[in-house]
């Protein structure tokens, strides 16, 4: 298994992030990129106006359509992560809340994404975790100046 994870103590809307870009692809009239956030590897396609360049870092929100419930194996402590595995992304987070549309996902101190409560087949609970997948043609990542 060639997964890219770092472990650590959907449509999807997110919140600030920093992003060490380590690839550049493009693809016809896309960008896709390659990097690393506090959590892991993550992959998608790159939403800003300049091309950016490997070895910087980026402060970025994500946008994931399609994201669909991951069955991860529950195996000791928990923690948030986001691993890279071809070209699908997968991320765990912690329900800080929720209300009648969304989940509110902590993954980090300064990341935290809106996951749609449809994409789970089971009503969560504050406190659990959340997995969920999406490919990378599905996850925008736009970058942003602080």
């Amino acid at each position: 298994m060639d997964a890219r994870c770092l472990l650590r103590a959907p449509t999807v809307l997110g919140a600030e992030m920093r992003f060490i870009i380590e690839k550049v692809e493009i693809q016809g009239c896309m960008t896709i990129v390659t990097g690393a956030s506090s959590m892991g590897m993550m992959k998608g396609i790159w939403k800003g106006r300049e091309t950016p360049a490997a070895g910087k870092e980026y402060h970025i929100e994500l946008s994931i359509d399609n994201p669909e419930e991951a069955d991860i194996p529950r195996k000791g402590k928990q923690s948030p992560f986001v691993c890279l595995h071809n070209d699908i992304v997968t991320f765990q987070g912690i329900c800080e809340g929720m209300d009648d549309e969304v989940y509110y996902l902590r993954f980090d101190i300064d990341w935290m994404e809106m996951l749609d409560i449809h994409v789970t087949a089971f009503k969560k609970k504050k406190g659990e975790y959340i997995s969920f997948s999406a490919g990378v043609y599905g996850i925008g990542i736009y970058p942003y100046t602080i």
